[in-house]
Protein backbone atom coordinates (compact mmCIF):
# COMPACT_ATOMS: atom_id res chain seq x y z
CA UNK A 1 0.00 0.00 0.00
CA UNK A 2 1.38 3.66 -0.83
CA UNK A 3 1.86 6.46 2.17
CA UNK A 4 -0.69 8.94 2.75
CA UNK A 5 -0.81 11.69 0.24
CA UNK A 6 -0.08 15.05 2.07
CA UNK A 7 -2.16 17.27 -0.21
CA UNK A 8 -0.30 20.49 -1.02
CA UNK A 9 -2.25 23.61 0.44
CA UNK A 10 -3.63 25.99 -2.23
CA UNK A 11 -4.52 23.09 -4.80
CA UNK A 12 -7.75 22.29 -5.82
CA UNK A 13 -8.98 19.56 -3.91
CA UNK A 14 -9.45 17.51 -6.68
CA UNK A 15 -5.92 18.18 -7.79
CA UNK A 16 -3.99 18.33 -4.94
CA UNK A 17 -0.34 17.44 -6.19
CA UNK A 18 1.77 19.67 -8.63
CA UNK A 19 3.66 16.07 -9.10
CA UNK A 20 0.18 14.44 -9.96
CA UNK A 21 0.92 12.35 -13.68
CA UNK A 22 -2.70 11.89 -13.85
CA UNK A 23 -6.21 12.83 -12.33
CA UNK A 24 -9.23 10.83 -12.86
CA UNK A 25 -12.43 11.58 -12.39
CA UNK A 26 -15.44 9.25 -11.76
CA UNK A 27 -18.30 11.71 -10.58
CA UNK A 28 -19.11 15.27 -10.50
CA UNK A 29 -21.37 17.23 -8.99
CA UNK A 30 -22.64 20.89 -10.60
CA UNK A 31 -19.66 19.80 -12.83
CA UNK A 32 -16.71 20.22 -9.62
CA UNK A 33 -15.63 16.76 -9.81
CA UNK A 34 -16.37 14.94 -6.54
CA UNK A 35 -14.87 11.77 -6.93
CA UNK A 36 -11.55 10.01 -8.86
CA UNK A 37 -8.21 8.87 -8.57
CA UNK A 38 -4.76 10.76 -8.39
CA UNK A 39 -1.70 9.17 -9.66
CA UNK A 40 1.66 10.05 -9.89
CA UNK A 41 5.00 7.75 -10.58
CA UNK A 42 4.72 5.97 -7.42
CA UNK A 43 1.73 5.22 -5.97
CA UNK A 44 -2.25 6.22 -6.75
CA UNK A 45 -4.56 7.57 -4.23
CA UNK A 46 -8.80 7.74 -3.81
CA UNK A 47 -9.72 11.25 -3.51
CA UNK A 48 -13.46 11.46 -2.31
CA UNK A 49 -15.70 14.75 -1.13
CA UNK A 50 -17.01 13.65 1.76
CA UNK A 51 -19.27 16.62 2.53
CA UNK A 52 -19.73 19.75 0.98
CA UNK A 53 -20.49 22.37 0.90
CA UNK A 54 -21.37 24.86 4.31
CA UNK A 55 -20.40 28.40 4.01
CA UNK A 56 -18.23 27.06 0.83
CA UNK A 57 -16.37 24.54 2.61
CA UNK A 58 -15.98 20.82 2.07
CA UNK A 59 -14.42 17.86 3.63
CA UNK A 60 -11.80 15.20 1.04
CA UNK A 61 -10.73 12.25 1.82
CA UNK A 62 -7.35 10.71 -0.05
CA UNK A 63 -7.15 6.99 0.53
CA UNK A 64 -3.61 5.00 -0.19
CA UNK A 65 -5.06 2.15 -3.25
CA UNK A 66 -3.73 -1.01 -2.98
CA UNK A 67 -3.32 -3.22 -5.68
CA UNK A 68 -6.66 -4.96 -5.44
CA UNK A 69 -8.44 -1.82 -4.80
CA UNK A 70 -6.67 -0.78 -8.37
CA UNK A 71 -7.87 -3.51 -9.87
CA UNK A 72 -11.74 -3.05 -8.72
CA UNK A 73 -11.30 0.32 -9.72
CA UNK A 74 -10.55 -0.60 -13.13
CA UNK A 75 -13.65 -3.11 -12.97
CA UNK A 76 -16.14 -0.37 -11.13
CA UNK A 77 -15.60 3.56 -11.69
CA UNK A 78 -19.27 4.82 -10.37
CA UNK A 79 -20.25 5.43 -7.00
CA UNK A 80 -19.69 1.48 -6.10
CA UNK A 81 -16.13 1.80 -5.99
CA UNK A 82 -16.07 3.09 -2.50
CA UNK A 83 -17.57 0.45 -1.06
CA UNK A 84 -14.20 -2.22 0.60
CA UNK A 85 -12.10 0.99 -0.03
CA UNK A 86 -14.07 3.57 2.38
CA UNK A 87 -17.34 1.99 3.48
CA UNK A 88 -16.81 -1.67 4.97
CA UNK A 89 -12.85 -1.30 4.79
CA UNK A 90 -11.29 -4.47 6.03
CA UNK A 91 -9.04 -3.15 7.93
CA UNK A 92 -8.02 0.55 9.21
CA UNK A 93 -6.79 2.57 6.75
CA UNK A 94 -4.36 5.56 7.06
CA UNK A 95 -5.70 8.21 5.37
CA UNK A 96 -5.59 12.06 5.00
CA UNK A 97 -8.38 14.48 5.75
CA UNK A 98 -9.05 17.79 3.33
CA UNK A 99 -10.48 20.59 4.08
CA UNK A 100 -11.07 22.96 1.13
CA UNK A 101 -12.77 26.37 0.50
CA UNK A 102 -14.17 27.53 -2.40
CA UNK A 103 -12.69 24.28 -4.10
CA UNK A 104 -8.71 24.69 -2.97
CA UNK A 105 -7.17 22.67 0.15
CA UNK A 106 -6.60 25.36 3.17
CA UNK A 107 -6.04 22.45 6.04
CA UNK A 108 -4.96 18.70 5.71
CA UNK A 109 -4.42 16.01 8.67
CA UNK A 110 -3.61 12.49 8.67
CA UNK A 111 -6.02 9.97 9.90
CA UNK A 112 -6.58 6.72 10.67
CA UNK A 113 -10.05 5.49 9.50
CA UNK A 114 -11.80 2.50 11.26
CA UNK A 115 -12.52 0.00 9.63
CA UNK A 116 -15.90 -1.65 8.35
CA UNK A 117 -17.36 1.99 8.74
CA UNK A 118 -20.75 1.62 6.78
CA UNK A 119 -22.26 4.38 4.44
CA UNK A 120 -24.28 5.97 6.59
CA UNK A 121 -21.45 6.04 9.40
CA UNK A 122 -18.81 7.67 7.48
CA UNK A 123 -19.19 11.60 7.77
CA UNK A 124 -19.73 11.72 11.73
CA UNK A 125 -15.79 10.57 12.51
CA UNK A 126 -14.52 12.17 9.45
CA UNK A 127 -16.31 15.65 10.23
CA UNK A 128 -15.29 14.92 13.80
CA UNK A 129 -11.64 14.19 13.33
CA UNK A 130 -11.79 17.47 11.01
CA UNK A 131 -13.20 19.58 13.69
CA UNK A 132 -10.54 18.22 16.19
CA UNK A 133 -7.42 18.74 13.66
CA UNK A 134 -8.45 22.34 13.21
CA UNK A 135 -8.54 22.83 16.89
CA UNK A 136 -5.21 21.70 17.50
CA UNK A 137 -3.91 23.38 14.48
CA UNK A 138 -5.56 26.77 15.57
CA UNK A 139 -3.69 26.60 19.08
CA UNK A 140 -0.29 25.23 17.94
CA UNK A 141 1.55 27.10 14.79
CA UNK A 142 -0.49 28.14 11.57
CA UNK A 143 0.91 30.63 9.76
CA UNK A 144 -1.33 33.95 10.81
CA UNK A 145 -2.28 34.52 6.69
CA UNK A 146 -4.21 31.45 7.07
CA UNK A 147 -5.75 31.36 10.35
CA UNK A 148 -9.21 33.11 10.06
CA UNK A 149 -10.07 31.05 7.39
CA UNK A 150 -9.01 28.16 9.22
CA UNK A 151 -11.33 29.55 12.52
CA UNK A 152 -14.17 29.75 9.96
CA UNK A 153 -13.57 26.29 9.06
CA UNK A 154 -13.57 24.97 12.55
CA UNK A 155 -17.40 26.69 12.92
CA UNK A 156 -18.23 25.06 9.28
CA UNK A 157 -16.96 21.49 10.35
CA UNK A 158 -18.55 21.87 13.90
CA UNK A 159 -22.18 23.06 12.71
CA UNK A 160 -21.70 19.86 10.43
CA UNK A 161 -20.56 17.27 13.41
CA UNK A 162 -23.97 19.05 15.75
CA UNK A 163 -26.37 18.31 12.95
Amino acid sequence: MSSALIPEIGNLAWAPLSTAKKVEIFDRYNGVPTLGTISTTRHSHLYWRVLGYTDDFSLWLYVPLTDEDQAKLEQDEGVGILDGIVFRSAQPRYVTVGVAHSHRLIFEREWIMPENLQQDQIIQPVALFAAEALEIGIRESLPSSRRHLVERAKEAVKDLVSC
